[in-house]
């Protein structure tokens, strides 16, 4: 039996394949099932203002160098309007509900508008020298330490190694061949242990200068060694790294005013958690 006219163009209609779909999204996710909200009046509107129509201009612009042509721009209006409905649509269905991707991408909007005045915040001269001050630490040059190294085979070479150099010997021609450098030039405690093992650096800064000594341990065996230069950490005048300061103190101060929000926003909230849960 052939299929009545009526009911072929109704097979083939696509409004009642989206309420099919529709359907089958309630049936197969009813954690999406609740009530929708229901429309307020003014919901089924659509205002494409001339400040969004010009917003999009300005990104096609931006994209292609040039002005959109009108039906190019005509068509810009027709994908955000086409957006628009299918945006509220989705939120009818409760599409949004649930939805890692999308909880994450709120937050950090709720987020970045609570920080976004702080862009704009300038402390005083006094407000910031204070911050600084109990900050310096942090952009303090690090200590740094200048040697040379002698690596031996054994141990039991340090007393014959010490003598030849004592003797005058040249420090190029003792020891054994490695790929670490004979000479560190000013080297931070974070260099010199990434080559020669952790503690290596406060070992040699225990030394006392210009004299060959050891043997010391690093990572790869024993060394002779000769401490040539040593600086201590030195914090710099506030002016000379006035920029990075007010960078940092501007995330300080947005992260604080992110955690003040938070916990506003918490205080409106009743948590009951599970009894043998952790605390957040």
């Amino acid at each position: 039996m052939q299929p009545r006219p009526f009911l072929s163009r109704l097979i083939r209609e696509p409004l009642l394949h989206f309420a099919l779909i529709g359907a089958l999204v309630f049936f197969l996710y009813p954690g999406n099932a609740t009530t929708p909200a229901t429309p307020v009046v003014g919901s089924y509107v659509i205002d494409v203002t001339p400040q969004v129509r010009d917003r999009l201009a300005a990104q096609f612009a931006a994209t292609w160098n040039r002005q959109p042509e009108p039906d190019e721009l005509a068509g810009l209006l027709s994908e955000h309007v086409r957006e628009e409905v299918l945006y509220r649509e989705a939120l009818a269905l409760g599409l949004d509900r649930d939805d890692p991707v999308i909880r994450q991408r709120m937050r950090l909007k709720m987020e970045f508008l609570g920080e976004s005045a702080v862009g704009a915040m300038t402390p005083t001269d006094a407000e910031l020298a204070a911050w600084y001050a109990a900050n310096a630490a942090e952009y303090a040059a690090p200590a740094t330490i200048t040697f040379g190294q002698i690596m031996l085979t054994d141990p039991a070479e340090a007393e014959a190694t010490l003598a030849a150099l004592a003797a005058g010997a040249d420090p190029a021609t003792l020891g054994r061949g490695t790929l670490l450098p004979a000479q560190i030039d000013a080297g931070s405690a974070q260099a010199v242990d990434g080559l020669f093992g952790t503690g290596f650096f406060d070992a040699m800064s225990q030394l006392a200068p210009a004299i060959w000594a050891g043997p010391i341990e690093s990572a790869y065996g024993p060394h002779i060694v000769r401490l040539d230069v040593i600086t201590t950490a030195k914090e710099p005048p506030l002016e000379t790294v006035r920029d990075a300061v007010l960078e940092d103190w501007r995330r300080d101060q947005a992260e604080a005013l992110r955690e003040s929000q938070f916990q506003a926003f918490l205080s409106r909230y009743t948590v009951n958690l599970p009894d043998d849960g952790p605390t957040p």
